[in-house]
């Protein structure tokens, strides 16, 4: 159904007054300072991205098709239109797959409503505060979204796929777009999303991933068109009860990741990294077999040898043996494939096994379990292990402050305007400056 020229619907009209006039006073201290650190860890896994191949890739693209000088690129401070510095930088945010997350969603929100948030920030030149604000209103649209698509369609679809409603969100708050054009603008960001089928990139991973870059291209363009007046259908997130927006503060559930990979893998990392402790301690002992014990959708991700860094990404096994070879699993690590050496000779030495409690927990919990098999005959058990960086995990704060290392030096971003800023300059307004905002 084609949405009313007169008044909204009940839920839209709810979801208008949200977006369009929340005020940075308005969201709690709490939420605020929880913003505060996902913008620092954003910013930094966008530095740490920069050496990827595809980053470069999306830029290059975005030169061509959308030449501009609206908006930055974060990766060398090119100069875009405002959907191209979207796209070019919701690719680089998610290039190392290390970027934040939540279990309900399956997906990753700051990939996508940060970049086109920043990306429609500069171009019409606001104020920190109002870009906060818009970055709020993304995340929060984004999650409910997502959470209401994988009811609707339970297929696993890539995070381009809703995060693309909440960066139309973000940017029609930025645009000043009217109650009846953002109605539009999530309508089409909805309709024209990517239905990216994310299984497909689990077992057979390519630079496609999770779809962030088309995401909050979409969601940009979304925005740019409905304040031109280009209508589109109902969204259909918007059919049930109250999104409770304003009342619950949904970003507080989005866990951060203290390594470049899939998510699912990480409790295994963990629970490896504990077990070569372990060893040593002891002497002259050597891996026999290594039992991964976790749930069923971490055991569909590739297990053959990467060539890539993204088939490294979304592999189960080849960051453990990493892990246990090295006693670390980082940003060198997963751009430099593996050949030979101890992690390439535990490759075969690895196996898989779904759990059904596990499965059982997922998506909310994700677990895993590792088993040493040694050569003299001991066997080494890691125990039940739940990744770093959950919501409300005591170590929340300490991986990102560990991972802020990337991050460039400050270049005076909080004060000087926020569409004059550079790549460095807007990285470190994220993660940094804008505490002046936030605090």
């Amino acid at each position: 159904m084609q949405l009313p020229v007169g008044e909204l619907p009940a839920l839209l009209a709810e979801v208008a007054e949200f977006v369009l006039g929340l005020r940075l006073e308005d969201v709690p201290p709490h939420v605020r300072q929880r913003l505060r650190w996902l913008l620092v860890d954003h910013a930094a896994v966008c530095a740490a991205g920069r050496r990827a191949p595809a980053a470069a890739l999306a830029a290059d693209y975005a030169t061509v098709a959308h030449g501009g000088d609206d908006a930055t690129a974060f990766l060398d401070g090119r100069r875009l239109a405002a959907p191209g510095a979207a796209w070019a930088n919701g690719v680089l945010a998610n290039v190392l797959d290390f970027d934040d997350g939540h279990r309900l969603a399956k997906g990753h929100p700051g990939a996508i409503v940060v970049p086109a948030a920043v990306a429609v920030g500069q171009s019409v030149d606001a104020g920190f505060d109002e870009l906060a604000t818009a970055i709020v209103v993304g995340y929060e649209v984004a999650l409910r979204a997502a959470v209401r698509q994988h009811d609707r369609m339970p297929l696993y679809h890539a995070s381009g796929s809703w995060g693309a409603v909440g960066a139309a969100a973000a940017a029609g708050r930025l645009l000043g777009l009217s109650r009846t054009q953002l109605g539009h603008a999530l309508g089409l960001a909805e309709y024209h999303a990517p239905i990216a089928l994310m299984s497909r990139a689990v077992t057979d991973p390519a630079m496609t991933k999770d779809a962030t870059g088309w995401g909050a291209l979409i969601g940009v363009s979304a925005a740019l068109l409905a304040g031109r007046g280009y209508t589109s259908l109902t969204p259909t997130f918007l059919d049930g009860p109250s999104l409770e927006l304003g009342e619950r503060w949904d970003l507080l559930d989005v866990y951060v990741k203290p390594y470049p990979c899939c998510r699912w893998t990480q409790p295994a990392i963990d629970a490896a990294l504990r077990l070569r402790r372990g060893l040593i301690e002891r002497s002259a002992t050597t891996i026999e077999r290594v039992v991964i014990e976790t749930f069923a959708a971490a055991a569909t991700l590739s297990r053959r040898h990467p060539t890539t860094t993204e088939e490294l990404q979304y592999s189960l096994t080849w960051p453990v043996a990493i892990a246990l070879a090295e006693g670390r699993f980082g940003v060198d690590e997963v751009l430099s494939i593996p050949v030979d050496g101890q992690a390439a000779s535990l490759e075969h030495a690895i196996v898989v096994e779904v759990d059904g409690d596990l499965t059982a927990a997922f998506p909310a919990r994700r677990f895993s379990e590792v088993v040493l098999e040694l050569d003299d005959g001991a066997t080494l058990r890691s125990g039940r292990i739940e990744a770093g960086g959950e919501p409300g995990s005591p170590d929340w704060q300490r991986i990102v402050d560990a991972k802020s290392v990337w991050l460039p030096p400050s270049s005076g971003g909080a004060r000087r305007s926020l569409g004059e800023l550079d790549g460095d300059g807007l990285l470190s307004l994220l993660g940094g400056n804008i505490a002046v905002v936030l605090d």
